[in-house]
């Protein structure tokens, strides 16, 4: 051919499992909405989960110290920062273990993305995925080659997975007691949800009796809710649980990617394998980064202060979208923790029926050309059932640093709710009202 080839030469090269493989939904969606928005086009961003609060200040003034660090650092991350996790999650407990607790037994990685990654593919496993799940696990699990077990969960049962759901899913499998890696996600995304005690308690014993490892991500567990109690499933599952978790939620620092895994003695041949693959990956967290974050997760502080201001603003989004989107006929459950709610439209699936709008994807379509509302569609892009009518609402498209900056004015001694909503978060309240006139017309029509 002299040279010259066509694009299907090549075209055998890909692997016939990733003949449907794309981009993250969540974020191919959060570019388009960005071009638009560039254009000058009015659109309600509440689809995409990235923290609208300012990076700490704190945080801001370490990394412009540290700037200058160049080197090429531990595979597991720099002995400042493991210990800094360890003094962090010690100051703020939710129920870890002490063992954990150890700079031996943590890796940082390039995000808790990554180490959700690497942690399939290190495995000899087939993985559980709990729906609505996370958009990312499914297609990393199918990046990995390995085959996946979907456990779904309802909006009677809280979007939880339950000890007679897990083991019902485990029993119908050809071989119950093979390895099996779950990824359990608390506090939930898209969900919103947080699992008790007793609800982690009963799962820990249906997990140690099928001898499962469990990777519990955890990387909202710092935006949990006042009113809510935060247990770690380390603290009933210690032997088989794997935590994941890092700065990108609760401190804003998603572009930063730090991330980090806790493991128990137990698996530290997992915790090996992971400095091991991160050595031949990303080969180590940035080191301007590690030396910021450290410095910063060692002011407690500092820390407690932004958490507390960060987490009672969205709270009071949370209530007062939840209230509004109910009394507009939507089945919706209030946010225990993060950025999410998990509204679910079947009430009205005879009136979108009359308008051919039969799937969670085509809904999300039609509203956002009616209202420009951007929501993410539950249903098969969380691996929902397809007939599922649920959305993911992302309810952070506010101005995070006036909100903040009106928070700390006010005092963390005066409480918050609508009428701070109201004036400080306007984005968030408009995209609830135009999602409330357009389910009102549907009602009505």
């Amino acid at each position: 051919m002299n040279g010259h080839y066509s694009k299907c030469d090549f075209f055998n090269y890909k692997r016939k499992d990733l003949a449907k493989y794309g981009n993250a939904s969540n974020l191919q969606l959060n570019e388009k909405i960005k071009e638009m928005k560039k254009r000058g086009e009015k659109v309600y961003h509440v689809s995409f989960g990235q923290s609208p609060f300012p990076l700490p200040e704190e945080m801001v003034e370490a990394l412009k110290k540290h700037a200058h660090q160049l080197d090429y650092l531990s595979m597991y991350g720099i002995i400042e920062l493991r210990q800094a996790i360890c003094n962090l999650h010690r100051q703020f407990p939710t129920g870890i273990p002490a063992e954990y607790l150890n700079p031996d037994n943590i890796v940082v990685t390039d995000g808790s993305k990554m180490a959700l990654y690497l942690l399939m593919a290190l495995t000899d496993s087939v993985v559980v995925l709990v729906a609505p799940a996370w958009v990312t696990y499914h297609s990393q699990v199918t990046l990995t080659g390995k085959k996946s077990i979907v456990i779904q969960t309802t909006y009677e049962d809280g979007w939880k997975l339950t000890p007679h759901s897990l083991a019902q899913a485990v029993e119908r499998q050809a071989q119950p007691y093979e390895n099996k890696l779950v990824i359990f996600t608390n506090p939930g995304n898209p969900t919103g949800q947080v699992y008790t005690a007793e609800e982690l308690r009963e799962l820990a014993e249906v997990f140690r009796k099928y001898k499962m490892i469990v990777v519990s991500d955890e990387i909202y567990s710092y935006s949990t809710y006042d009113d809510t109690d935060y247990v770690s499933l380390s603290k009933f599952y210690p032997e088989g649980t794997v935590i994941t978790t890092g700065l990108s939620k609760w401190a804003s620092g998603g572009g930063w990617r730090i991330g980090y895994a806790m493991f128990p003695p137990e698996l530290s041949f997992l915790r090996n394998l992971l400095g091991s693959a991160a050595s031949h990956t990303f080969t180590c967290a940035a080191a301007p980064q590690q030396y910021a974050v450290s410095e910063y997760f060692n002011n407690h502080e500092a820390c407690a202060e932004y958490m507390k201001h960060c987490t009672r603003i969205l709270h009071a989004v949370s209530l007062f979208c939840s209230r509004k989107l109910r009394e507009a006929g939507l089945k919706v459950k209030d946010s225990n923790a993060s950025y999410y709610m998990y509204p679910d439209f079947s009430n009205f699936r005879d009136k979108l029926a009359k308008r051919s709008i039969f799937t969670a994807e085509e809904m999300c379509a039609v509203m956002f050309t009616e209202t420009k509302v951007a929501l993410l569609a539950g249903g098969v892009t969380h691996l929902d059932s397809p007939e599922s009518l649920t959305v993911q609402l992302c309810y952070v498209n506010f101005d995070g640093k006036a909100a903040l900056a009106a928070s700390r004015k006010i005092g963390l001694a005066t409480k918050i709710g609508d009428e701070f909503v109201l004036k400080n978060c306007g984005e968030t309240v408009e995209a609830i009202g135009e999602i409330t006139k357009w389910c009102n017309k549907l009602q009505e029509s």
